[in-house]
């Protein structure tokens, strides 16, 4: 492969200036079906998709009929958590480049409005991501410090309809914060449970952690749900996990459901080690997602990297910690269960990569001229079981031995190759801040 890059001589600084790219013969999912194409690369944007493209002087990469996929978008991520009583076992370094590594090219996190860590704080601990990056804020009520972040950018709220991290809400809270959000243009993203229900039903309760379970059924989340349908104009309900929610959200919100409520079943509070699975909302009934797969908006991770330790020495109701790492595995499985279950394939692109982007703004999530180039190519016709031993995430995983169809191969950030045949490029990328 020719070099892309060249340095430009300046006295005291070194700068790369990056040239073309072509990649060749690979397969487009669209609505229509899958194409055969070839996608030229200028910068960092994609500048020509066509059925051929014969220009010289470029560098070549070829896909040999993989497919190419645009690059995922997570849209809910918990990465260096380090704010909870129990900080997450990663660093922002090692869980995006498990992102990269499973064809996720952007995430989005977390900062808080008025305490620590505040968006400037996570940007500097993002400054190392592999992938690119932004944040939602979380915020309980309008504050000068909201106001001044929507100013400079950022487009979403994450209103808490428990208490969180010492803070409370309230209704009252959250419509101050929607009617703010109209003059910006964002929206609220509405982590949504009952605490007065989960409080009643939890009380005086230790042992088992199918407690967790059991204080925490569909109507705690559906309670939630239809207040919050009542107040909020543009939002998005986080990690829906029952498919009634859906019903309800219909017309009013948009639905982001994550990884583990799709793929882990209610079952999983019968194992012994059923501590290690815990998460808030606790997964359900998976198949009453799928049937309304139609309904869903985008499918996320809600990531959070804890190994096995740190599971273990909080394995009683209620101390308990909930949380998986995901971010991995989101892209290659969803494929997967779309491929098994034969579902339209453009219909999983735009929940993985074009509806998140939409949402958020970005210039990303579609193989188009003028999106960013933010591609992977990925092997349909390789079948690998997930194991501890070949994700990049925790010591241990929730998925083990699911048999996994595909896998991304290469993954190509702001139009520069950071993962090449399953590889790690260039030690030192890093991808940058969007919004």
């Amino acid at each position: 492969m020719v070099n892309a890059y060249y340095l430009k001589g300046v006295i005291g600084e070194i700068n790369w200036v990056y040239c073309k790219m072509i990649i060749k013969d690979v397969k487009i999912i669209t609505n229509d079906g899958i194409i055969e194409a070839d996608i030229k690369i200028e910068d960092n944007k994609i500048t020509k998709v066509s059925k051929i493209i014969h220009e010289k002087g470029e560098d070549i990469i070829r896909g040999n009929g993989k497919l190419l996929l645009p690059g995922g978008i997570d849209n809910h991520v918990h990465i260096f958590k380090k704010y909870l009583k129990v900080p997450t076992s990663d660093t922002v370094r090692r869980s995006t480049i498990a992102s990269a590594f499973g064809g996720t090219t952007t995430v989005i996190d977390f900062a808080f409005s008025d305490r620590s860590p505040k968006v400037e704080e996570r940007i500097e601990q993002f400054k190392d991501s592999f992938v690119n990056y932004s944040f939602h804020i979380f915020a309980s009520d309008i504050t000068d410090n909201l106001i001044n972040t929507l100013k400079s950018g950022f487009k979403s709220v994450k209103f808490m309809m428990i208490e969180y991290a010492g803070i409370k809400s309230s209704l009252s809270g959250l419509r101050r914060i929607n009617d703010l959000l109209k003059k910006f243009n964002g929206y609220i993203m509405v982590h949504a449970e009952d605490e007065e229900l989960i409080k009643s039903l939890s009380e005086g309760k230790k042992g088992d952690p199918k407690l967790h379970l059991l204080t925490r059924p569909e109507e705690t989340e559906l309670s939630a749900v239809l207040r919050a349908r009542a107040i909020v104009d543009n939002g998005i309900i986080a990690h829906v996990s029952c498919g009634r929610t859906l019903d309800l959200i219909e017309g009013k919100l948009l639905g982001e459901v994550v990884l583990h409520h799709l793929l882990l079943s209610k079952k999983v509070y019968e194992r012994s080690d059923s501590h290690l699975f815990v998460t808030s909302p606790p997964v359900r009934d998976p198949e009453e997602l799928w049937k309304r797969i139609n309904k869903i908006y985008m499918i996320a991770t809600d990531h959070n990297w804890f190994d096995r330790a740190i599971k273990e020495e909080h394995k009683e109701f209620p101390d308990l910690v909930p949380g998986l790492p995901g971010v991995e595995l989101r892209v290659p499985m969803i494929i997967t269960e779309f491929m098994k279950r034969k579902l339209p394939l453009s219909l999983a692109v735009k929940l993985l990569s074009e509806n998140p982007a939409k949402l958020n703004g970005l210039n990303k999530g579609k193989i188009a001229e003028g999106y960013d180039a933010d591609l992977v190519i990925y092997n349909q016709e390789k079948k690998w079981k997930i194991s501890v031993d070949n994700t990049h995430m925790a010591d241990w995983t929730p998925y083990e031995g699911y048999e996994v169809i595909g896998k991304p191969e290469t993954v190509i950030i702001n139009g520069k190759i950071a993962i090449e045949n399953e590889e790690i490029k260039d030690e030192f990328f890093t991808g940058k801040l969007v919004k």
